[in-house]
């Protein structure tokens, strides 16, 4: 899973600007989520109801209405955590400034009239001025440029910290397939990421594909999955 931000003053076009991007990476075949930070309460549930009950003893509620769609309702949560829920190829976040610059996330500001320019810095892979853009570019740079989420691991596999990665990458110096957690084999321990370096990533990636493959009923596997709980 890969991550861009889209930041910029109110009614700059962020929102369009998403949905067009959307609609692109939808007929590519792309999996693709949208974090959004309101600027104001949003209301899914009203008080006396039965999911709002639930909510005050469930860790999580799920609630499926009877157009078929459903919605999870969690506590609060900041955007590490909403990241960590996640499991698509890619995550446009709307907002979140602060966020987006603390955790090195790369984004594309939209700029009005002028406002909006003092967003722009060294993790900006695209400046958008008053909705002048091209779909195929945007859709181009979004993903040349997102990043696997580090969280700030500065785990130095890539020989950088995780700012100084991100500078580089915007720059065209380095792939985000650079970053040791772009390995195709992923390590989560206590709901957190563990960078691995190639080598140890090709071992662990070749030990457990020849060891699944020899079970009966699998074939030339595409993902594996294995949790280890210690009580």
């Amino acid at each position: 899973m890969r991550v861009v931000g889209v930041v910029g003053p109110k009614n700059s076009g962020k929102t369009t600007l998403i949905c067009d991007v959307l609609k692109v990476l939808k007929e590519r075949g792309l999996k693709v989520a949208v974090v959004k930070h309101s600027g104001h309460p949003v209301e899914v549930e009203r008080e006396g109801t039965d999911t709002y009950r639930f909510q005050g003893y469930a860790d999580v509620t799920v609630l499926s209405d009877v157009r078929g769609r459903t919605t999870f309702f969690y506590g609060v949560m900041d955007l590490e955590e909403i990241l960590s829920k996640l499991d698509v190829d890619l995550v446009i976040v709307e907002g979140f400034k602060e966020k987006l610059r603390k955790l090195n996330i790369p984004k594309i500001v939209t700029v009005k009239d002028g406002e909006g320019r003092e967003l722009v810095d060294s993790h900006t892979i695209r400046v958008v001025e008053n909705m002048e853009y091209n779909t195929e570019d945007v859709v181009k740079e979004i993903l040349d440029k997102s990043v696997v989420p580090t969280y700030n691991l500065n785990c130095g596999h890539c020989g950088y910290n995780c700012r100084e990665f991100v500078e580089r990458l915007i720059r065209g110096e380095l792939s985000w397939r650079d970053c040791a957690l772009s390995r195709e084999v992923e390590l989560v321990v206590d709901g957190r990421r563990i960078p691995l370096n190639p080598f140890v990533s090709k071992v662990v990636k070749n030990t457990l594909v020849g060891m699944v493959s020899s079970f009966k009923g699998v074939e030339n596997p595409g993902s594996i999955v294995i949790r280890i709980k210690r009580k």
